[in-house]
């Protein structure tokens, strides 16, 4: 039997799959055999029917170009996502995925050439993602460009719970801006909401937009079946009789094998790996789902604590600017605070240059103990190689690391799995995801346990959601510890709902930092990043207000540190502070602000408890109830400063904001959300809100 080349494989296989749906639909022997057929045409018969062929199958080829903005990684997640089950579903197909910053706004839009998925998430207050801000800007500034006959879809991230006014601000204007440009939509825009279950969300818009594709193809195919009518008998008429029944009987005991492997997608497929399967025959499972990794024998039994050994090379790992950090410090600040009390780090940062306001960037690791599990899982050398050379493509970690690095580097082993990797594992199709999965906080381990299943190496890493670097408010001062960088962190740790214990990732990571002053220092890998509009103002005596909760006190600390360290060269402005804690065993960093007080730094603060006082109270009541004095404040030109948890008690404040513009300013809600949009863009409220 002779041999073909890539795309005359492909032309063979796309041609089959459209007679499997027209004619031959409702035969399956005469569709089996017809595959024979195929697999035994001469090259002749390849060139003859080529050119009719490309030129039926052109709108089923249509390329799709997937374009993503994202802050914190969740729309770049989502795109690979998408890739992922395109190249699935239609493996044919042209598909490219990027970064908005990727290419010039010309070079991204292809009217006529792609259909376009945008993915765009919000960041800070109704602002476009940093790797999407110049296309966003350009867009939507310039009139000029003619979109006509391209064809697009938007899914937008953003957080009803957080920002409520701005939700999904950035992927609305995107999409009605298209539209106003010529564009033309082809699918209803797509809201995921991280106030609930955002994974949920973009899992059924994904599979809308797949249906979509699906009837798509189907209507194309009735047209290419007419094409291939005369292609498909004059390949009937090809094959000797006998021939066809021997290639029949081949390809139904295949086809009975595969189906019956495939029913649940985790089907004990198996290779022969020396060196590195523990099985005693030296096998061990693959994906049917996913391209196979190149493994090598081990090395070394040494793991190593970080990855700087990448920096310069195409698999860098870390962000350019990334430090290894020493921990000069580490320690719970209240006295009876619990397992959930606010910790302070101190790090040493001699070649680190910040600013006050800015935030250090942490790469955290998985706990030893979750990394052991899942490796017992594995049926590989845990120091068994992913090779530098002749990995797919589309592996999406570096490479040249062993299973136990990858494992404790680059994944998040403490995430949700996606809602189609829960449904893989599982084994089942109709899966409620918010309940079964997403409320209950459900790994990858639990269900993985719960179910018995088995993964292959590469259904665990092409699936499991990437490690993120955390994002935390700078809580010192560059002009009293220029050397020297603090962070403010609660350790998060919970019960689900089904009784499993839950840890949060980086807080759990940083709480296991020691220091005993001896001279060896434990390490972390972080980078500053400059938070620009978050900044004292340049006049000393401009009023301030600054209202925080929680862990919210950091980039107040650092705030008021530099305020005292201004005193010092004459009076400040005024600044009142309104803080507030859980209870009053949560509370710190009371002789701080009574220090503030002392050298001018700060007016007055008021102090507040949402339980274990006598006069409970959220900061959103101190608020309101101060809100003739706030109202002042916005009117004689201050700046406040807003720092906690956005979702809660972002959302609350916002909310008492409007309500003492409504009361005192006696105007409508329409003109009290205009009126501090217009302190926003002026820089006289600013915030640093995070979940």
């Amino acid at each position: 039997m002779f041999m073909l080349g890539a795309p005359k494989r492909r032309l063979l296989s796309q041609v089959s799959n459209i007679a499997e749906r027209n004619a031959f639909r409702n035969d399956s022997n005469i569709r089996h055999s017809f595959k024979c057929n195929l697999a035994v045409m001469n090259d002749a018969w390849i060139k003859k029917s080529w050119l009719s062929t490309v030129k039926a199958l052109s709108s089923y080829n249509q390329p799709i170009k997937i374009l993503y903005a994202s802050q914190t990684g969740t729309a770049k997640l989502f795109a690979h996502q998408l890739n992922d089950e395109l190249a699935s579903e239609y493996p044919d197909r042209e598909v490219s995925i990027s970064e908005w910053k990727d290419a010039t706004p010309e070079e991204m839009l292809e009217p006529k050439k792609a259909l376009h998925v945008f993915l765009t998430s919000v960041a800070g207050v109704g602002e476009p993602p940093d790797n999407g801000r110049e296309f966003y800007n350009w867009i939507m500034k310039n009139s000029d460009t003619n979109l006509n006959g391209m064809e697009y879809v938007v899914f937008g991230l953003g957080s009803s719970a957080a920002h409520a006014a701005y939700y999904n601000v950035i992927g609305k204007s995107l999409d009605k801006r298209l539209e106003e440009l010529g564009a033309s939509r082809v699918m209803e825009i797509g809201l995921g909401d991280d106030g609930d279950c955002i994974e949920d969300d973009f899992d059924n818009w994904m599979e809308g937009f797949l249906n979509l594709l699906r009837e798509k193809t189907s209507d194309d195919g009735e047209k290419e079946d007419v094409v291939l009518e005369d292609v498909i008998d004059d390949a009937a008429g090809k094959m000797d009789v006998i021939q066809q029944r021997e290639q029949l009987q081949l390809h139904q005991i295949r086809h009975e094998s595969e189906s019956s492997a495939r029913k649940d997608g985790l089907e004990d497929v198996r290779i022969k790996c020396p060196g590195v399967a523990l099985s005693n025959d030296e096998m061990r499972m693959i994906s049917n789902k996913f391209p196979s990794l190149v493994l090598r024998p081990r090395e070394s039994e040494l793991a190593r604590k970080d990855l700087f050994h990448l920096n310069q090379l195409p698999d860098q790992y870390y962000a350019c600017g990334t430090m290894s950090l020493n921990v000069i410090g580490n320690k719970i600040l209240g006295v009876d605070a619990g397992e959930t009390g606010i910790h302070e780090l101190k790090l040493a940062t001699p070649n680190m240059t910040y600013e006050t306001g800015d935030h250090l960037v942490v790469y955290p690791q998985n706990s030893q103990c979750i990394v052991e599990a899942y490796l017992d899982m594995l049926d590989v050398d845990r120091h068994a190689i992913i090779a530098e050379h002749g990995q797919p493509i589309s592996y999406p970690f570096p490479k040249g690391l062993t299973v136990y690095e990858t494992l404790t580097h680059c994944v998040d082993l403490g995430a949700l799995p996606s809602p189609s990797f829960a449904r893989m594992i599982i084994g089942r199709k109709d899966l409620d995801y918010k309940a079964e999965v997403a409320y209950p906080r459900r790994t990858v381990l639990d269900l993985i346990l719960q179910h018995g299943r088995r993964l292959s190496l590469e259904d665990l890493l092409f699936q499991v959601v990437p490690m993120k670097p955390r994002y935390y408010s700078i809580a010192s001062s560059n002009v009293k510890h220029p050397n020297e960088i603090r962070l403010v962190y609660r350790r998060v740790k919970y019960v689900s709902k089904l009784g499993m214990l839950r840890e949060g990732m980086c807080t759990n990571y940083l709480s296991h930092k020691g220091y005993l002053d001896t001279g060896k220092y434990a390490h972390i890998a972080a980078y500053v990043n400059t938070n620009s509009t978050f900044r004292l103002p340049k006049s000393v005596e401009t009023p301030l207000l600054f209202i925080a909760g929680g862990c919210g006190v950091a980039p107040i600390r650092g705030l008021l540190e530099e305020r005292v360290a201004l005193a010092q060269n004459g009076k400040l402005g005024p600044a009142t502070l309104y803080l507030g804690f859980r209870s009053p065993d949560d509370e710190v960093y009371r002789q701080r602000f009574e220090e503030a007080i002392k050298f001018g730094a700060l007016t007055d603060a008021q102090i507040s408890y949402s339980t274990g006082s006598a006069n409970n109270s959220l900061v959103s009541d101190v608020v309101l109830k101060n809100g003739a004095r706030v109202w002042k404040h916005f009117e004689e030109g201050g700046v406040t400063f807003l720092c906690g948890g956005a979702r809660s008690f972002g959302a609350a404040i916002e909310s008492a904001f409007l309500n003492i513009v409504q009361e005192h300013g006696k105007k409508d809600f329409v003109a009290a959300e205009q009126y501090l949009r217009t302190m926003i863009k002026n820089g006289r409220l600013m915030d640093d809100l995070a979940d």
